[in-house]
């Protein structure tokens, strides 16, 4: 009952602020704002993380150190007294790992600097990677291998007869991709260690990274070059005439962090190839990372009017990670009225769909069935004939669809709550569409980014007309999009995505495909945010909401 009081006191507050705004024609709009629900937004799978103030890491084997480099530019010694610190990266507390090479140990540093012995018996480990639930990834240089070693520190030997594995990184389908320093090739592995040759024709490569937007870059020591693979296989050379490309990293903004080992330098490249300093003045520098932030976007979730046909509300979300994720779907229509909406759902019903389109479950009164085990999530529905359901889900991607009982109509809400947070999966990938009028009964989403004191980077779209191409009749023809923050204020608009900041939504290679579309990139701190798509000058149609995490 706890989680229900906080949400119910946060939903309380933001009634109050934004109850004071002067601006009465929105009222309708937020008086009614949204429960809560518990899921976290979008993962990211790379192993090069975001800092919540661009703060840069460096290893620098002729000092021993790792450099801490502030946006301002202002360096520090993190750590000192190390025998050639190699490969960095983040694990989800922000405790940072070192490859230390010449001790061949792995060394893990809390945010304050405490340093214990992670692993040992290595043979000159260089780069590091960790996958989406936690398992920290080695390329053993020395020892032709791949460790994999787990949260708790017990360790195996993921994958073995490789030519000095120098690079580490992973895709967003869980796949390991590795570079071959002395066979010049890159190899990846499937999440079950089977391998395949992904490409030939390096002379050194050293590290390699995947963006947002899933493209693979990887640096050639010895030709002085970055090279990148989209999606689909295409390669091309982006960056040449480097002096000993070395470590990769992103940084928030989607520029691509290379370090120049024998120049000393980092240089940033725009999403364009475009080429400027980052970084100089620095000794032998090899890896680079960003500190990983502990705040992310979670408790997301959707209010539309809920019609018939291709006009219901539909959900969808993923399960990424490795264990089965327990959650809890609610179907929200009558209880809405306590809140003041007029012309509710009157009698919701609920059906999660597996990839395949197959039925997972479904429900139309929640007490019919599971009624003990909805009961003791301690949120159940306040209204008997509102629609829940608790199911334990593998890894994949989920639709839910509310719709009314004998096609009725009405103002809806469906919520997914995360009721396993410590498994090693989450929810992520979160869009929700439906049709979308005005006043009350525009399309509104509601999140809390939590999870510490740092911010999250996220995308928000409002999608219409590029539905049509889906088979979509009566898209929203020119949707916007309003983000506002706990207390009302106003933190981003947008009407058509190129209109404003349209270099950082593309930066993030997700842009929307139609120009009309509406789309916001925001840096936000700990909070309650909403956001609502509507038609311009009152405009209606099928319309969708999606939130990414760029971090």
């Amino acid at each position: 009952m706890k989680r229900a009081a906080v949400c119910s006191n946060r939903l309380g507050a933001m009634q109050a602020a934004l109850e004071k705004r002067s601006d009465r024609s929105r009222k309708p709009l937020w008086k009614w704002i949204l429960r809560l629900g518990t899921i976290l937004i979008t993962a990211t799978w790379c192993h090069n993380a975001f800092a919540a103030a661009g703060d840069l890491y460096v290893s620098e084997i002729d000092t021993g150190s790792v450099l801490k480099i502030d946006a301002a530019g202002n360096r520090t010694t993190f750590a000192s007294g190390l025998s050639g610190p190699f490969g960095l990266a983040f694990d989800r507390d922000g405790n940072l790992f070192v490859a230390d090479k010449d001790t061949n140990l792995v060394l893990k540093y809390t945010p304050n600097g405490a340093k214990s012995i992670f692993a040992s018996n290595l043979h000159l480990p260089t780069s590091l990677a960790f996958d989406a639930t936690g398992n920290l990834f080695v390329a053993d240089f020395l020892a032709n291998a791949i460790l994999k070693i787990t949260p708790e520190g017990t360790k195996t030997t993921f994958a073995t007869g490789l030519h000095n594995p120098s690079g580490l990184a992973f895709d967003r389908s869980g796949n390991l991709y590795e570079s071959e320093y002395a066979a010049g090739t890159l190899l990846k592995f499937a999440p079950d260690g089977s391998r395949s040759l992904f490409a030939s024709g390096f002379v050194r490569p050293e590290e390699i990274v995947f963006d947002v937007a899933g493209n693979l870059f990887v640096t050639d020591y010895d030709t002085g070059t970055i090279t990148k693979f989209t999606p689909g296989g295409t390669r091309t050379t982006f960056a040449s005439d480097l002096s000993g490309a070395w470590g990769l990293a992103l940084d928030p903004a989607g520029n691509l962090l290379e370090v120049d080992n024998v120049s000393g330098n980092i240089f940033a490249f725009a999403p364009d190839g475009t080429k400027t300093p980052r970084v100089s003045g620095l000794g032998t520098p090899t890896f680079i990372a960003l500190e990983r932030p502990t705040a992310v976007p979670q408790n997301i979730s959707t209010r539309m009017d809920v019609l018939t046909g291709e006009q219901v509300m539909i959900a969808g979300f993923i399960i990424v990670g490795s264990a089965p994720k327990r959650v809890m779907v609610r179907g929200i229509g009558p209880s809405l009225s306590n809140f003041g909406i007029t012309g509710v759902l009157s009698d919701p019903t609920l059906q999660l769909q597996n990839q395949g389109g197959a039925t997972v479950a479904s429900n139309d009164d929640w007490k019919e069935s599971q009624e003990s085990e909805i009961a003791n999530t301690g949120i159940p529905p306040t209204n008997d004939v509102e629609s829940a359901m608790v199911v334990t889900l593998a890894p994949g991607a989920y639709t839910v669809i509310e719709q009314g009982k004998a096609n009725g109509t009405g103002v809806g809400l469906v919520e997914v709550y995360d009721l396993d947070p410590a498994a090693n999966s989450s929810l992520g990938n979160i869009s929700t569409r439906g049709f979308v009028k005005t006043g009350s009964q525009v399309m509104i989403g509601g999140f809390i980014v939590g999870g510490g004191n740092n911010t999250a980077k996220v995308l928000v779209r409002g999608i219409g007309p590029s539905l049509a191409a889906f088979g979509i009749s009566n898209p929203l023809s020119d949707p916007t999009i309003e983000l506002h923050n706990a207390s009302g204020a106003l933190v981003s608009s947008n009407n058509d995505w190129k209109d404003s900041d349209a270099d950082a939504i593309q930066a993030t290679g997700i842009p929307p495909s139609n120009d009309l579309e509406s789309a916001v990139v925001a840096v936000l701190p700990g909070g309650n945010y909403t956001a609502v798509v509507s038609g311009k000058n009152g405009g209606v149609g099928v319309g969708l909401v999606e939130v990414y995490n760029l971090r």
